[in-house]
């Protein structure tokens, strides 16, 4: 029997086949496009996750011809803070309103100014952003009413594929609706009150599951495109961050702690409750079993800034800008880099910073500036560190995502952040989609919970910092960090 997970991503939809030891049989992917048809604005087309899941699940099928009717339960996964508003029948009205769209900044102020940043922050374990799904819905409906009153529900992307494919669109998870800033985190129930006071109602929002509840089967209909046998149970799944806390092998209550480098990039470890930063630095989301808290501090643009520098400076491949930045010394002749191209989250939370290049002269070359994308994005994950070392020292982290591919960058992390960097057993892409395939195999009665699943990976590579460049590091480190409160008046 076999476990079919999919994995929702901002670039591609990735689907593994996992055997019930958690081992990875098989995997594939395919490509969508990002939609930004203004400044701000970052959309995708629903449909095309379907598509994918479709494309997706054809390829592995052919593949494996045996599992087509040994699929024992399905599990999904996807970027979170999203807004899709669906009919009764399940067809997205618009676009969806993913992650990276922030053009709802004036709805942010409202919603500050009605219930309080601090007061919101308390209640959800959450940073009131333009980000925030709550924020995304309120644009929707006093910018495009006609779509507002046509919506049945507000889905978030994994729930929309769910809703695919068991036909039935009255599921979200903790998770997802936790980080949309949608849920009381300590009472576990929706913000109704603050609906009310929005006009937002609290029919259009679905019910709330843990991630391993089991919401329906796959339909005729479904099956039919998929390729595989209906009657398939479907879990409720989870966002892509909690999702990733388990595919890394992270506990409830351990002391392991994780870095995730994708589009977006993150830092994050599970404790029993959670934890309110004074500062409003760091975010709580409920974690797949619906009991503990993954503590998070998110970068908006990691991955994001690399494929930018990539068009911008013509190179063709990720390997072949490694390559580039390799040939620049470290710390890249003093260059420094805010990634700050779409905003920033933790720990400043502006969504009005934008990038820059500081201490450029006459003998910066490509590499340099390719060299200090990857170092700028590591200054800003030092960043988010900081505030966990506040709590404790932090000799190490497990490293996953696109980002653990390179070689040159986990050397750059490491010595930035002045703690070794961990690799799992697990493929580094695979990390989210093996994270709700376990979540799947606890329904399934594979694993007793997902600290058992959890544990089933183990750390198989170290890289451990270099002491000269650390000292260097530190220097330029701290001339990043003055650099935003320096600009941060500018910006508006």
């Amino acid at each position: 029997m076999y476990i079919l997970a999919f994995d929702i991503g901002t670039s591609a939809i990735k689907s593994i086949l996992v055997s019930h030891d958690g081992r990875i049989i098989d995997s594939a992917s395919y490509e969508y496009r990002v939609i930004s048809r203004y400044r701000n604005w970052v959309e995708q087309n629903p449909d095309s996750w379907w598509e994918g899941a479709c494309h997706v699940t054809h390829a592995l099928m052919e593949r494996n011809p045996e599992a087509g009717k040994q699929i024992d339960i399905i599990g999904v996964s996807g970027h979170m803070l999203g807004c899709v508003p669906v009919d009764s029948g399940g067809r997205a009205l618009r676009p969806a309103i993913i992650h990276a769209d922030t053009r709802s900044s004036g709805e942010v102020e409202q919603i500050g100014k009605l219930a309080g940043r601090e007061n919101l922050y308390h209640r959800t374990g959450c940073i009131l952003s333009a980000q925030s799904s709550l924020a995304k819905i309120l644009w929707l409906k006093r910018n495009e009413p006609e779509i507002f009153a046509k919506t049945a529900r507000f889905l978030q992307s994994k729930d929309f594929l769910t809703a695919q494919l068991v036909g039935d669109i009255d599921s979200t998870d903790y998770s997802d609706a936790s980080h949309a800033l949608l849920l009381d985190i300590h009472k576990k129930v929706y913000l109704t009150d603050l609906f009310t006071e929005l006009g937002l109602g609290t029919e259009k929002f679905p019910a709330i599951h843990k991630a391993t509840d089991v919401i329906g089967r796959v339909t005729e209909t479904a099956a039919l495109a998929l390729g595989i046998s209906p009657g398939v149970p479907v879990i409720a799944g989870g966002g892509d961050g909690a999702c990733a806390n388990v595919g890394a092998g992270i506990t409830a209550g351990g002391k392991e702690i994780y870095c995730s480098i994708g589009t977006t990039a993150w830092i994050a470890c599970n404790v029993p409750n959670p934890i309110i930063d004074k500062k409003a630095r760091v975010f709580d989301i409920i974690s797949l079993n619906g009991d503990s808290f993954g503590v998070f501090g998110t970068m908006q643009a990691a991955g994001k800034s690399i494929d930018w520098a990539r068009g911008l400076f013509n190179i063709e491949s990720d390997d072949a800008f490694d390559r580039e930045a390799a040939l620049a010394p470290a710390g890249s002749n003093g260059l420094i880099f805010l990634p700050y191209i779409d905003g920033e989250r933790s720990p400043i939370f502006d969504a009005r910073a934008r990038g820059v290049f500081f201490n450029i002269d006459s003998h910066h070359q490509r590499s340099h500036f390719t060299r200090s994308v990857l170092e700028g994005i590591s200054y800003a994950l030092c960043s988010i560190l900081a505030v966990y070392r506040e709590s404790g020292a932090v000799s190490g982290l497990r490293l996953i995502g696109g980002g653990a591919n390179s070689k040159l960058w986990r050397q750059i992390l490491a010595d930035v952040l002045g703690a070794e960097i961990q690799i799992t057993d697990a493929h580094a892409d695979s990390i989210t989609s093996l994270g709700v395939a376990l979540a799947a195999g606890v329904s399934a009665g594979v694993y007793k919970n997902l600290d058992e699943a959890a544990s089933m990976v183990k750390v198989v590579d170290t890289t451990a910092p270099l002491k000269e460049n650390t000292a260097l590091y530190e220097r330029l480190y701290d001339i990043y960090g003055q650099l935003y409160q320096q600009l941060k008046s500018l910006y508006s």
